[in-house]
């Protein structure tokens, strides 16, 4: 058994990122093509679809004409170059502003002195691209099919298939989840009609200004409208919750500005406390309990009843109402002088200049709080500033966002503190994806996929490590770990394939139909049955998920325990495929968050109390859990798509291709091929291999 082990862990060394050297086509430069009437452009080469050559010019203007009009030296460069970048796009105007982005990439890359890197090879494309917009690697199958492609177009096609995929959604709401802190389990309520309403509007591809003023605006019961959840999360804690919207929305540095003015930024405590009074009116700490019912209860029910009923009674006042009157005041311990404590607030707009107060989105709120009849339509006024398509920061902070879900890092760092643009590695760059970002009206979706077909998100990845604070002028993406959740997902990929998507987990209307109940009429015997269904209700609701770790299930008869299909129901929730103990399901799919031991906690996955807390630095119990954690067992099962999948190949070699396409997307490479056929002469399994790649280090890594 030691000896096993010592060889398996032989390969590892083998197993490291692969370096990739500049391809030796010349194709990363614009040359200048010729016709036979002697007529040039210079341009780089996008590729050759039904006789016709594409070409692009520095400006982003896209060319094609026939192959045979090109000189006899220029037919045969574009018989052999590779496409350059993007490859051809039937909208040529995706292609427009994709070359604009590259070209302000360019610029700050020249200002820095630098190059940008060569064009990464198709392999590390197709991995990366599935891992920043399905948040999984790709199957063996989905690999294959890319790489044998010969199409000029296919990074293009790909990505378009991708961006309007389920995985898409889910990928996208596991970074919101992390951003909004979604969470099963706040203010002693379950918030499932909060989660399955944001994966309801990023399924429907919502603009995201608008997803953003509905949760601002939404007033009623959380059992009645999901979009209530976010102000909800921080129920009777406005202050706070106006904190993380400023920063979360808008790149706004107001942690400080909260207790006092802010020492580092231009944010001072009564400029806060004006953003807040726009909330001044609105009530999120509902818990008008009918008296007498309770002494009522009291008697009739046990203590433990009693304390059941209260939950179950502050659930269906879990409400958002506005007032009519603003009740904010500055603090009992206000100490400036622009007011007194206790003093009344009156609402006002931030502005980090004066030339905002020429923005419309500023002149419209002005006008707006003017027409107001009471304190109750505030809310409306802020979030229609907040949202709207000229308050620049707003567009600026979703852009940085998620041009750092693609690149790893952000042009402006940290993506909370957008306060002075200018000091971002590339500002111009930055204005620039805001304006993209309001062009393409909040369509996510349409901005990651205009990200994604840039030439500087497919070139190669930069490997070195990047020092605290150092500006960064994206020659390429960064090399990154994988989040958990692409991680988990990435392993549940492994396991099941493409039926990675096909569970949805709805538990909205179960927990509504069993908690929901008329507060001012209800009985005490009533609530007696009601406590019952709850009890029932939450059960079903965790069995329905697995064990969740290192509980008993995992220890029962592991190898025999056989699949169970998707989306099996049973009292209303629907059953994930498991195995091994485990619901192989997206992360998306599972609890928000998951519980302490799952693999999807011990990769960083954040408890959800702080915003944007995941982490990917890597730790003593991640590698124990990938050595031998319940991860490892799903995929050494013969039953897992990608051993089952290796199994079936008759040739030692073959089998070993197999995995590691399955595992990088790529072939192995003759040194790795000669260890893995040694290692299976000497008496290595499949299963052993599988051991080793999902152990290496070049699986936890977004190259």
């Amino acid at each position: 058994m030691k000896a096993r082990y010592l060889a398996l862990c032989a390969l590892l060394p083998t197993l490291g990122i692969q370096a990739q050297t500049t391809a030796p086509d010349g194709n990363t430069n614009f040359r200048l093509w010729r016709d036979s009437q002697g007529r040039s452009v210079e341009a780089t080469f996008r590729g050759i679809e039904n006789g016709k050559v594409y070409l692009q010019t520095r400006d982003g203007r896209m060319f094609d004409f026939p192959v045979a009009n090109l000189t006899p030296e220029d037919q045969k460069a574009a018989a052999t170059l590779k496409p350059e970048g993007v490859g051809i796009q039937k909208n040529t105007g995706l292609a427009q502003a994709a070359a604009i982005i590259d070209k302000g990439v360019l610029l700050g890359l020249e200002k820095a002195g630098q190059k940008p890197n060569a064009l990464a090879s198709d392999e590390q494309f197709i991995r990366r691209v599935y891992l920043d917009l399905a948040g999984r690697i790709p199957t063996r199958a989905e690999t294959m099919a890319f790489l044998a492609d010969p199409s000029a177009a296919k990074r293009a096609t790909v990505i378009d298939t991708l961006v309007n995929d389920d995985g898409f959604s889910s990928h996208l709401f596991n970074y919101f989840s992390d951003m909004l802190r979604v969470a099963d389990d706040a203010q002693k309520a379950k918030f499932f009609t909060y989660q399955e309403w944001l994966k309801a509007q990023i399924t429907a591809n919502r603009p995201w200004n608008e997803i953003v003023k509905d949760m601002l605006v939404a007033d009623g019961k959380l059992l009645d409208n999901g979009a209530a959840g976010y102000l909800l999360r921080d129920r009777g804690m406005r202050l706070d919750n106006l904190s993380l919207t400023l920063s979360t929305f808008l790149g706004a540095n107001v942690s400080c500005a909260q207790c006092h003015d802010h020492p580092f930024a231009d944010w001072t405590q009564r400029q806060f406390y004006e953003m807040a009074a726009f909330f001044g009116a609105s009530d999120t700490y509902n818990r008008n309990l009918p008296r007498g019912m309770m002494r009522g209860l009291r008697d009739e029910l046990t203590q433990q009843q009693y304390q059941q009923a209260r939950r179950l009674f502050d659930v269906n006042s879990l409400a958002i109402q506005d007032g009519k009157e603003n009740d904010l005041t500055l603090p009992d311990d206000y100490k400036y002088k622009d007011g007194k404590p206790g003093e009344a607030v009156k609402p006002k707009l931030v502005m980090w200049s004066a030339d905002d107060r020429r923005l419309r989105c500023y002149q419209d709120a002005e006008m707006a709080m003017k027409k107001t009849e009471d304190a109750s339509q505030l809310r409306e006024v802020f979030a229609t500033w907040m949202t709207s398509p000229d308050n620049p920061r707003f567009a600026m902070t979703i852009a940085n966002r998620l041009w750092k879900q693609v690149f790893g890092v952000g042009l402006k760092e940290p993506v909370t503190d957008l306060d002075d643009p200018n000091a971002s590695s590339n500002p111009l760059l930055l204005q620039h994806l805001g304006r993209e970002m309001v062009r393409l009206k909040f369509d996510l979706r349409a901005f990651m996929r205009l990200l994604c077909n840039t030439q500087t998100y497919q070139r190669e990845a930069v490997t070195r490590e990047l020092a605290l604070g150092e500006p960064y002028y994206f020659p390429g993406p960064i090399l990154r770990r994988m989040t958990a959740e692409q991680a988990w997902d990435s392993c549940v990929t492994l396991a099941i394939g493409d039926k990675v998507d096909h569970f949805k987990l709805k538990r909205a209307e179960p927990y509504k139909q069993v908690m929901a109940l008329n507060v001012s009429e209800i009985t005490p015997s009533q609530i007696v049955e009601k406590l019952a269904e709850v009890q029932s209700m939450r059960r079903m609701a965790d069995g329905a998920l697995g064990g969740g770790g290192k509980g008993a299930a995992k220890k029962k008869n592991r190898r025999a325990q056989m699949m169970q299909p998707n989306n099996e129901e049973e009292d209303g929730f629907t059953r994930p495929t498991m195995l091994e103990g485990l619901a192989l399901a997206r992360a998306s799919e599972l609890r928000q968050p998951e519980k302490d031991g799952h693999f999807l906690r011990m990769f960083g996955q954040s408890d959800r109390q702080i915003s944007d807390s995941n982490t990917v630095e890597g730790s003593i119990p991640q590698v124990l859990m990938l050595m031998n954690g319940e991860a490892q067992s799903v995929l050494q099962n013969p039953q897992s798509l990608v051993l089952a999948t290796a199994m079936g190949e008759a040739e030692t070699a073959k089998k070993v291709e197999s995995l590691y396409y399955s595992f990088f997307s790529r072939k192995p490479t003759p040194a790795e091929m000669t260890a893995a056929t040694q290692a299976f002469d000497a008496g290595l399994s499949s299963a052993d291999l599988c051991w080793v790649l999902f152990n290496a280090r070049e699986f936890v890594f977004v190259q």
